[in-house]
């Protein structure tokens, strides 16, 4: 864990940068250790992503009936499930989007907290739901970069 998370605001974007594959899940903290963030039954990060990933790469395979829905949860930081080697950083700068009041990111924040939704990789990811919670605008970087570089 980074040293910027110990000193984490509410509303900043908290990172977490899987080890092999440098796709991230990304929360928004909201105080004393807690971060809200998607969360996928029992699966850990690597396990979704890499499901995810899978099905926009062959959409015609029969992913979806294992894809379960994601509910929208705080953790302390400390508790998600991560790989060895993930990187957990506070990271504020990859969107260039002037963040909301701290008011309107909690308000966010409280009305999506147990909703269930269809984790989408390329529409409705982790980057997604914590950039609307920030900016009030769902923006994903990584998953075009990742894809083009694949391509």
């Amino acid at each position: 864990i980074d040293a910027s998370v110990s000193t984490a605001e509410i509303g900043d974007l908290i990172e977490f940068v899987h080890p092999w594959s440098q796709l991230s899940l990304w929360g928004v903290y909201v105080g004393d250790g807690h971060v809200i963030h998607f969360g996928v039954g029992d699966e850990n990060v690597t396990q979704k992503a890499c499901r995810s990933f899978l099905q926009q790469m062959a959409p015609k395979s029969k992913g979806d009936r294992a894809l379960k829905k994601t509910r929208i949860c705080t953790q302390r930081v400390t508790e998600i499930k991560v790989p060895l080697g993930t990187c957990i950083r506070v990271n504020n700068n990859e969107h260039n989007l002037v963040p909301s009041t701290q008011e309107m990111m909690m308000n966010r924040c409280q009305t999506f907290l147990h909703q269930e939704f269809k984790y989408d990789l390329m529409n409705f990811n982790s980057e997604h739901f914590a950039t609307f919670v920030r900016y009030g605008n769902a923006v994903c970087n990584q998953v075009s970069s990742k894809i083009d570089c694949m391509l």
